[in-house]
C-alpha cells in the first residue's frame, strides 16, 4: 500500500544571480561593444551616467608609476566613402568625346561590371537592353576596355592578362604568346617543355613567366569596395619605456561609469516609488560589473604579458608557450573566466596589434628539453624559405630536416601545415628555372 511521508534533506546547489549573469556578459564583450551596451543602458536609465575617461599605463611589475595614454575619437581615423568603380569608369567616358549612343553604351557596359573588374553580361544582352547593334555594343565595350585600371571590362582571366600586357609599354617579350597558348600551360610551369611548345628558349620563357605572375588577376578588386572597412581599436595597450614595461586599458573602450548624484540623492532621501528603486539597484549593479571588468582584463593582461615578457622585447621569435591554465593559475581564477577575458581582446603592442588569443600559443618540444610556440616555429620556417635559392627550393622534408638541425623535431605533414598556413607555395611552384 502506497504510503505518504515528509522528508527532509539538504542539497547544494549553485544558482546565478542576475547581476552575475550581467558580470560574465560584460567580460565577455570587446572594448567597443562594452561602449555601446553603456551608452544604451545610459540612454533608457537616467540614474546611470557614462562619460570618456582616460585610463593611465601602469608599469609592471612593480612600482605604480603611471603615464597616461593620449585619448582620440577613432572615427575621425576613418576616410570618407570613396567613389564607386561604375562612378570613376563613367567619369573617365564622360572626359571622352563620343558619340551619344556611343557613350551611352559604354556606361551602360560600366554599370555591368563587377567588384573585380569584369563584365559580367553577354553583349547580345546589352545590346537588346540598350537598343543598339552588336558592332556598337562591340565599340562600347572596347572603350570600356580602354579605361584604367589596364584589364577592366575583360570576360575572362585570360582576356584580363592579355588586356594588362597589350597596355603595359615594357611588357616581356613572349608574355603574350604564352598567354595566348592557354593558361594551362602556367599551372604547373615548366620553363623546358614551354619553352619547347613557344620556340623559345627556357630563359625567356622563365622572363614571361615571372612577368604574367606579376600581373593583376583582379584590376579592380580595391576600387570602390562595397565592403564596409574593417577597424581594430585594441582593448589594451602595453608599451616598453626605458626596458621597463607599461600596460593599461585604451582610452577609446574605457568609459567613466558612475550614478547621477542629482537622482541619487533623490532616492536616498526622497519617497521614490518602485520603479525608481529598480533602476537605482540596476545602474549600482552595471557600476560593479564594469568595475569587476576592468580589475579581471588588468589581471589577465598583467598575468599575461609577464609570461610573454620576451615577446615584448624580441617580437614573435620570443612567443613561449602559453595555456589558460597557467594564467588562471597564476592569478587564481578559473580557467573558463580568463577565456571570457581574452575572447575577441585586443591589444597593441611595440610589435603591432594583436588578438589576445594569439599569446596563447601551442608547445613544440625540441631536442635540448625546452619547448617553442608553433609561431616561433613558423617563423624560422619562413626564415628558411626566404633565404633558399630560387633556382633549388626546400622541399617539406629538407625544411623539416633543417628544423630538426636546430634542435626543433616536426614531422614533414607538420611542416606542410605550417608552409600553407603561411600562404607559402610548395617547393615545385616556387622554382624558378632558367
Amino acid at each position: 500500500m502506497l504510503g505518504m511521508q515528509l522528508v527532509q534533506e539538504q542539497r547544494v546547489r549553485l544558482s546565478i544571480t542576475p547581476e552575475m549573469k550581467q558580470s560574465i556578459h560584460l567580460l565577455t564583450l570587446s572594448s567597443q561593444e562594452l561602449v555601446r551596451y553603456l551608452l544604451e543602458a545610459a540612454d533608457e536609465n537616467p540614474v546611470l551616467e557614462v562619460e570618456e575617461h582616460a585610463a593611465p599605463l601602469v608599469r609592471l611589475p612593480r612600482r605604480g608609476n603611471q603615464g597616461t595614454f593620449a585619448s582620440y575619437d577613432p572615427l575621425l581615423q576613418a576616410k570618407g566613402a570613396e567613389p564607386t568603380l561604375e562612378q570613376q569608369l563613367s567619369a573617365q567616358i564622360r572626359m571622352l568625346d563620343l558619340p551619344p549612343a556611343l557613350a551611352a553604351a559604354a556606361v551602360y557596359l560600366a554599370g555591368c561590371v563587377n567588384d573585380d573588374g569584369y563584365l559580367t553580361m553577354d553583349l547580345a544582352e546589352v545590346s537588346s537592353a540598350c537598343g543598339i547593334s552588336m558592332d556598337k555594343a562591340e565599340a562600347g565595350l572596347n572603350i570600356l576596355q580602354s579605361l584604367d585600371p589596364a584589364g577592366v571590362g575583360a570576360r575572362s582571366l585570360h582576356e584580363c592578362l592579355l588586356l594588362q600586357i597589350r597596355r603595359d609599354p615594357s611588357a616581356v617579350r613572349y608574355a603574350e604568346r604564352m598567354v595566348e597558348a592557354g593558361l594551362a600551360e602556367l599551372v604547373p610551369f615548366h620553363p623546358g617543355k614551354a619553352g619547347t611548345r613557344l620556340a623559345i628558349t627556357s630563359r625567356e620563357a622563365q622572363a614571361a613567366y615571372d612577368y604574367i605572375t606579376r600581373l593583376d588577376p583582379k584590376p579592380c578588386r580595391s576600387i570602390g569596395c562595397s565592403e564596409r572597412p574593417h577597424f581594430i581599436i585594441p582593448d589594451a595597450v602595453v608599451e616598453l619605456r626605458h626596458g621597463e614595461v607599461y600596460l593599461g586599458l585604451h582610452s577609446a573602450g574605457n568609459l567613466r561609469v558612475s550614478l547621477n548624484e542629482a537622482c541619487s540623492r533623490w532616492i536616498r532621501h526622497g519617497s521614490p516609488d518602485e520603479v525608481w528603486s529598480a533602476r537605482a539597484a540596476e545602474a549600482r549593479a552595471i557600476v560593479r560589473s564594469v568595475q569587476l571588468r576592468r580589475r579581471t582584463l588588468i589581471r589577465v593582461l598583467t598575468a599575461v604579458m609577464d609570461e610573454q615578457n620576451r615577446f615584448l622585447h624580441e617580437g614573435l621569435a620570443g612567443l613561449k608557450p602559453l595555456n589558460l591554465a597557467i594564467v588562471a593559475k597564476k592569478i587564481g581564477m578559473h580557467e573558463s573566466t580568463v577565456s571570457r577575458a581574452v575572447n575577441g581582446k585586443y591589444i597593441q603592442t611595440p610589435h603591432g596589434v594583436f588578438e589576445l588569443k594569439s599569446f596563447f600559443a601551442t608547445a613544440i618540444g625540441t631536442a635540448s628539453g625546452d619547448q617553442m610556440s608553433a609561431a616561433a616555429v613558423k617563423l624560422r620556417l619562413k626564415e628558411f624559405i626566404r633565404t633558399e635559392q630560387v633556382n633549388q627550393p626546400y622541399s617539406d622534408s629538407r625544411l623539416a630536416a633543417r628544423l630538426a638541425e636546430e634542435g626543433i623535431v616536426i614531422s614533414r605533414r607538420t611542416v606542410t601545415k605550417y608552409r600553407e598556413e603561411l600562404q607559402i607555395l610548395p617547393s615545385l611552384e616556387r622554382k624558378r628555372w632558367g
